[in-house]
């Protein structure tokens, strides 16, 4: 934290030449301390006279005040450098850090030689402990690097302000705290293992906006009111009037809104459209019994058999292979329970079935025969998911040769069609990119049949299949226009789609089984 009393212009001299604390009124600004200013000048001096006991050997080794934040400056190596290995270390790192963040402004005092250049020091390598701690959190993903670069900038920006308010003596409610809540939300996850970073970030990001907003509005005033006096609009003026505020407001808000619009016209389409077929679903047989505490992960399809990957109460993950009618095969292996299947739907590459998971971001290729064999997930390979988030995953078959279709939420709404050689020999699913098209909303799943894309698409307003020609898309026809007709699912959560024996076959949450014959929307020419 910046200490206010450090901030001492060059004529406030100390009234006791050996060191002792100064009396005379301090004209401190280099800081961003509100309302509460006294508070905190009351804490310095009070810590000033705690620790002045140790600062002779200081003033006999010729140490500056500026040293001792320098000190601090360097122990944050020793956070970085055992922030995991050793993260017990890495607090007592960064407790020395935080220790010469307090003592430099009481050393300065002491000695005399407090001033408002030191107190732009102290400002600095306070701030610096914080960001080498949250950007450290963020490397080693303890919380979502958008996250915590918002709740960096945002703190950052509202440190800033509170110190321009301060030197032209605009006066400010903004108090900045939230750095020793970082510190400890450290400290209880380098103690007990508790992540508690994303909620610390989230809920002073969202207070920080505020003092952002508030903050900039104050700046605005107060500079127009000090330096801009001359150039104000006056009555009479073109440029002055309700309806004049009211066109230059609108402007900027008419832009932003316009890019809006355009960058997101799909999914907003996706959002308002409605089905233009109506059918009905089969249900058929439940792949889970009605007294089984499980859930349903993931659901491929084998020959003629059904492949489900369940969570068992006890936190265990397992793939079974179910008969057509739902009978258990006897076969089954383990899945590892850190996996975590983005994609309901579970297609098959030969004999390899295809695991997107979100907690490695990983494209796993699992080979059921050796699994079913050893009794769990045997892995032939997995592929880097770099940029994409993939929430759907295809095979099919696209200039006689078999390929992978991966759906993308969000980053670039793109799904993409992938030469599976080419992506296992550069190590990047991008790598084996052949061509791409633009999906709806959120793509959940797919199926391709017979060079048609069936994709399951979701929004906060409707859920929708879409049936579109492979081909039109890979012309550069966004699903929603390529589309020849969109129906709805069994239900909004179900798992699918997938292609089977000329239908096509999804399952809800319950673990019930539904089928549509292709057929139904096979004849739906545009």
């Amino acid at each position: 934290m910046a200490d206010p009393a450090k901030n001492h212009d060059s004529e406030d001299k100390p009234e006791e030449p050996g060191g002792g604390f100064t009396k005379k009124p301090q004209r401190e600004f280099l800081n961003y301390f509100g309302k509460d200013r006294w508070i905190h000048l009351w804490l310095a001096e009070k810590r000033t006279r705690l620790v002045s006991a140790i600062f002779p050997p200081f003033v006999r080794l010729g140490l500056v005040p500026d040293t001792v934040s320098y000190v601090g400056i360097a122990l944050l190596a020793g956070v970085v450098l055992y922030f995991v290995r050793e993260p017990r270390v890495a607090v007592l790192f960064l407790a020395g850090h935080l220790l010469c963040d307090g003592l430099d402004g009481a050393y300065a005092r002491h000695t005399g030689k407090a001033s408002q250049a030191g107190a732009f020091t102290d400002l600095v390598c306070d701030q610096l402990g914080m960001v080498v701690v949250a950007m450290t959190a963020i490397f080693h993903h303890l919380v979502p690097p958008l996250l915590g670069t918002a709740y960096i900038t945002l703190y950052l920006i509202v440190v800033v302000f509170g110190v321009i308010i301060n030197v032209m003596g605009l006066g400010t409610r903004i108090t900045i705290t939230s750095k020793y809540f970082m510190y400890a939300t450290y400290g209880v996850w380098a103690g007990w293992g508790l992540n508690f970073f994303s909620h610390m970030m989230s809920f002073f990001s969202v207070i920080m906006l505020a003092e952002v907003i508030v903050g900039y509005l104050r700046l605005k005033r107060g500079i127009r009111k000090k330096f801009d006096s001359e150039v104000r609009f006056t009555e009479g003026d073109p440029y002055s009037g309700k309806l004049n505020y009211a066109l230059n407001l609108f402007v900027p808000l008419a832009v932003l809104t316009a890019i809006l619009l355009w960058a997101n016209i799909i999914p907003l389409r996706a959002m308002f459209a409605r089905p233009t077929l109506s059918v009905s679903w089969e249900q058929g047989v439940r792949v889970i019994s009605e007294d089984e505490a499980s859930e349903i992960l993931g659901l491929g399809v084998m020959d003629d058999t059904f492949l489900v990957l369940v969570r068992l109460e006890d936190g265990s993950q397992q793939l079974r292979r179910l008969a057509a009618d739902g009978r258990a095969t006897g076969q089954s292996f383990a899945v590892p329970e850190y996996v975590r299947p983005a994609c309901g739907a579970l297609p098959l590459d030969g004999g390899t079935l295809l695991i997107v998971d979100s907690a490695t971001r990983l494209l796993m290729g699992v080979d059921l025969e050796a699994s079913f064999s050893a009794k769990r997930a045997v892995t032939v390979f997995t592929i880097p998911l770099g940029i994409l988030r993939v929430t759907a995953l295809a095979t099919g078959h696209y200039n006689g040769r078999l390929v992978w279709l991966a759906g993308n939420y969000l980053y670039t709404r793109q799904t993409y069609v992938i030469d599976p050689e080419k992506a296992l020999k550069s190590g990047d699913i991008l790598g084996g990119v052949i061509k791409s098209y633009t999906n709806g909303a959120f793509p959940a799943g797919m199926a391709v049949t017979d060079g048609t894309v069936v994709e399951f698409n979701k929004t906060p307003l409707e859920c929708l299949i879409y049936v579109a020609p492979l081909k039109r898309l890979l012309e550069g026809v966004n699903l929603l226009d390529a589309s020849r007709t969109s129906f709805l699912p069994p239900a909004p959560d179900a798992i699918g789609p997938l292609s089977r024996s000329g239908r096509v076959v999804m399952v809800d949450r319950d673990g019930r089984i539904y089928r549509l014959p292709v057929e139904v929307f096979s004849g739906k020419a545009p």
